[in-house]
């Protein structure tokens, strides 16, 4: 009689709940729609995109709605150049995604998450994200988000300083938007590959990007344009070539190239003796808010009056110098320092939520084995307790079904290793689902590793069931954790150092 009281009261429960999806489904109808819409209207005109938006109920919208509404509300702003927007909604959409999305709806949501941390100065973060985006935009038949992200990993790489992945994300992004048939993306490749093999003290490979460049500069707006014919006009500089760079040198790109025009003046008049204009032209480049530049019109000012005699000019100008250089390495090991905290926080709360994850699952089997003891005991003596019964059962049912969905992803990883496919992009959830499913897989092994190791970390686990389990070669273990073969010595001999 029990059973059927229960049967009928799940049975109630059911007719209930598919009643209430009945009266709620136009609602969540007019809410996808709206989306739907607004994602139609997002890339192009984001106005109208927010506009769509601001028109959507978010109380009780299903966790897929969430996830769409957070991507498109922060496309909207992010492209309406409101980069001091919380990143709180992208990051659930990103977490929504991870377990559920499609791989465009992922590489979306941490390019745009990416995009604003790069805006917030966030540039570790960034990269990290837009690293993710990268590997499954690989994928996607998306040249257009592509090359949106090989446009903003270097300028990140950029803000690093990394020369060799500024020219790298340069021409796949030249490549890119010569597939896309986009002129100013083109023009605008160009310039930075040429700007990568500047960098890289590479001038004859820089000198050859600069001049094909030119033949792209129609279509681009003023500002970009006063750069190229800028850019050409200090390649003529440094070759030797005066005249020709004067040509390049008119008023507008004087006034239009942020202060490098100036400096170029400025050697070409140094080289003609004719140091009082040279003086002239290197003080007005010093409105340049570009730093290397800046700071090259102080050394260029100190050596123009060193040679006009005037000793003391020449060292208020080294002087300066010297205290720019100084700021500028105070600000870089502050941020360096924080970089720092940032991992070590991350990696700290990394570990923290994979021992969670860990301890759970251990949890819900000691507490299955007390719950069924528990149900048995009841059912011999014959207490007719039905509540403490139920309850027994309902949390029996309930951390059973949570073991089989850890073991269920697990499963899924395992498998996905069996046939070599990448997991980098696994959460630390998914890679702790490995790790249980492999401990109940293998037993023996498992134990075999706790009694030889003290302390090793998911990763390192995961790296032993690839080495040991399923017997990979580092290239193969390389391109499952999508890192370069010396990282994968690097953590054998970390894992060695783990031996008791």
């Amino acid at each position: 009689m029990h059973a059927k009281r229960i049967g009928m009261k799940r049975l109630m429960l059911t007719v209930m709940a598919v009643g209430l999806l009945m009266a709620c489904g136009g609602g969540s109808t007019d809410t996808m729609q709206r989306l739907q819409q607004a994602e139609d209207v997002v890339e192009e005109h984001p106005d109208s995109a927010a506009g769509l938006l601001s028109q959507v109920v978010t109380t009780g919208m299903t966790e897929e709605e969430t996830a769409l509404y957070g991507l498109l509300w922060t496309m909207a702003e992010y492209k309406k150049a409101n980069y001091s927007i919380n990143d709180s909604l992208i990051s659930r959409s990103i977490d929504y995604y991870d377990r559920h999305g499609d791989k465009w709806h992922r590489a979306s949501a941490y390019y745009y998450r990416g995009g604003v941390m790069y805006a917030k100065e966030l540039i570790p973060e960034a990269i990290q994200d837009l690293k993710r985006a990268e590997t499954l935009a690989e994928t996607l038949d998306d040249e257009l988000l592509r090359n949106k992200i090989y446009e903003l990993l270097a300028y990140c790489n950029y803000k690093n300083n990394n020369h060799p992945l500024i020219l790298k994300y340069s021409q796949k992004l030249l490549d890119s938007s010569r597939k896309m048939n986009d002129s100013v993306m083109v023009a605008r490749s160009y310039t930075m590959v040429a700007t990568g093999f500047a960098n890289m003290e590479e001038m004859d490979s820089a000198r050859v990007y600069v001049l094909k460049s030119l033949d792209w500069i129609d279509p681009l707006d003023s500002e970009i344009q006063s750069e190229m014919l800028c850019n050409v006009a200090i390649m003529f500089q440094e070759t030797g070539d005066a005249e020709k760079a004067e040509q390049y040198l008119t008023d507008w790109v004087l006034k239009h190239a942020n202060g490098k025009g100036y400096i170029t003046l400025a050697r070409i008049r140094q080289k003609q003796g004719r140091y009082g204009e040279a003086v002239s032209c290197a003080e007005k480049s010093l409105e340049c808010v570009d730093h290397k530049t800046y700071r090259r019109s102080l050394e260029l000012l100190a050596e123009l009056y060193s040679q006009m005699g005037d000793s003391s000019q020449a060292y208020a100008m080294q002087r300066r110098s010297k205290e720019f250089a100084d700021s500028l390495a105070s600000a870089l090991l502050w941020g360096v320092v924080l970089a720092v905290a940032v991992v070590a926080v991350g990696w700290w709360w990394h570990r923290r939520k994979v021992r969670r994850l860990s301890f759970r699952l251990d949890e819900d089997a000691r507490r299955i084995s007390e719950l069924r003891t528990k149900i048995e005991l009841l059912e011999k003596s014959g207490e007719q307790n039905g509540q403490e019964m139920a309850r027994l059962k309902e949390e029996l049912e309930s951390r059973m079904e949570r073991i089989s969905g850890t073991l269920l992803v697990g499963t899924q990883m395992y498998s996905q290793l069996q046939q070599r496919q990448c997991i980098a992009e696994a959460t630390a959830k998914e890679q702790q689902c490995l790790v249980d499913y492999f401990a109940q897989l293998r037993p023996k092994r498992w134990q075999e590793w706790e009694r030889k190791y003290s302390g090793l970390s998911t990763a390192q686990y995961i790296f032993l069931i690839m080495q040991d389990d399923l017997h990979f070669d580092d290239e193969t273990i390389a391109a499952a954790l999508n890192v370069k073969r010396t990282s994968v010595r690097s953590m054998r001999s970390r894992i060695k150092g783990r031996e008791r």
